[in-house]
């Protein structure tokens, strides 16, 4: 007997299967398959939120954030300067931050002010390589302002036209309380596809919101860029840390977004075990379909025992006709969950198209649309889920005919 001899006697057996044992075979089949294609589908999506949750937020707010509560911008230019002769960092910006009222003849908003030099302005391609109106050449000008579409929108404003940034902080006079204000042309529009930024942030240059926020000659803090987000810690150790001092307050994204992002990789976590549930189920009804098909045997098998066959060929036999069902649902769940991802847009649009309704909407989901990374380790994972759970339903009715008595079985039956 042989491998050979195995797979041809389990291919037998399952072209052979008839009635409920034929049914619980073809739902195991369905179930695995479904289970797999849902896993690659609903890791894929997760796995693209992550990134480009962590590319846009990232690309705003940088990895490495170094603040001082008297950081002058001739000493925040020097630092940057010397910071961007590290190996690992891309890009040190000093930037001004802060909240402010923003209105228009129509509306009024609160937003997000972030302020740069028109030099780092435009090395910032989040912003730079997303402006859908305008030119970046405009933020030269004096108060000027860039806007998110949504804002803009929502302001209805366009290009030229004028906002007024209006502050809480403000001078008592004889009249009362006073509240600071700037009138500001727009500059530019730009739309990252993310709805927080579109619609709540705002670029300035750096004197107009130095003089708007009464700072003098100061910044906020120094955003760093560096090459891979993921050491970030390392390079704060070994490359950032050195140059600060002892007044300096550097905090990196995994701080300042930890909860966030912690969030998204326990959901991730969650999401993979509870769809696994379902490859689980498939994998009893194996065992329940190759049990059913044991005892459909059980003759057949006490003659092949009595014919020279071992009780290894007969395990293998049946392990092989378990297995085939997990490796045939895993192989057409994984076909299917790669190209659900791939034309995932079209399908989320053909289906809003033909049930009026918006499944995606960017408001609840910060991002414009649904986003899908295919990581090769999710998908290498699920499979081999799967497959190992297929392999084991298969393996306990072999074990079972494996053990069979010959004797016993032919004087039974």
């Amino acid at each position: 007997m042989n491998m050979l001899f195995a797979l041809t006697t389990a291919m037998r057996y399952f072209r052979a299967r008839k009635g409920f044992v034929s049914v619980v075979t073809t739902f195991s089949l369905l179930g695995i398959m479904l289970g797999v294609a849902a896993l690659i589908v609903v890791m894929s999506v997760m796995s693209g939120f992550r990134q480009e949750l962590l590319d846009r937020i990232l690309g705003t707010t940088g990895h490495i954030v170094i603040s001082s509560a008297q950081m002058t911008e001739s000493r925040a230019a020097d630092l940057s300067a010397q910071l961007q002769t590290k190996p690992s960092v891309t890009r040190a910006t000093p930037f001004i931050s802060g909240q402010a009222m923003v209105t228009s003849a129509n509306n009024a908003l609160g937003s997000y002010v972030r302020a740069m030099n028109y030099d780092d302005f435009i090395k910032n391609d989040l912003i730079s390589q997303n402006i859908v109106a305008g030119k970046l050449e405009y933020f030269k000008r004096k108060d000027v302002v860039v806007l998110g579409k949504t804002m803009a929108q929502q302001l209805s404003v366009t290009v030229g036209g004028y906002v007024n940034l209006v502050s809480p902080q403000g001078s008592q006079t004889a009249l009362g309380f006073i509240p600071r204000m700037k009138r500001l042309r727009v500059a530019a529009i730009f739309d990252v596809g993310m709805h927080q930024y579109d619609s709540g942030l705002m670029i300035l240059p750096l004197n107009v919101a130095q003089s708007f926020f009464k700072l003098d000659d100061k910044v906020t803090a120094i955003e760093v860029m560096i090459e891979k987000p993921d050491l970030v810690r390392d390079v704060v150790v070994k490359e950032v840390a050195p140059e600060l001092s002892e007044n300096d307050f550097v905090q990196d994204w995994t701080k300042i977004n930890s909860q966030f992002f912690e969030a998204l990789q326990v959901e991730k976590a969650a999401m993979f075990i509870i769809l696994s549930l379902i490859v689980v189920v498939a994998a009893f009804n194996i065992i329940t379909g190759q049990m059913m098909s044991v005892n459909d045997k059980i003759r057949s098998i006490a003659i092949l025992r009595t014919m020279g066959a071992r009780r290894r060929d007969i395990l293998l036999t049946f392990t092989i006709g378990g297995a085939f069902v997990g490796v045939v649902g895993t192989l057409l769940g994984t076909t299917i969950g790669l190209l659900i991802c791939i034309y995932l847009h079209e399908i989320v649009s053909f289906i809003e198209q033909i049930a009026q309704v918006s499944i995606f909407s960017g408001e609840a989901y910060f991002l414009a649309e649904i986003p899908v990374l295919m990581n090769i380790a999710d998908v290498a994972s699920v499979v081999l889920m799967a497959l190992l759970l297929s392999v084991t339903a298969g393996l306990i009715p072999a074990l079972k005919a494996a053990r069979l008595d010959p004797v016993e079985a032919l004087r039974n039956d």
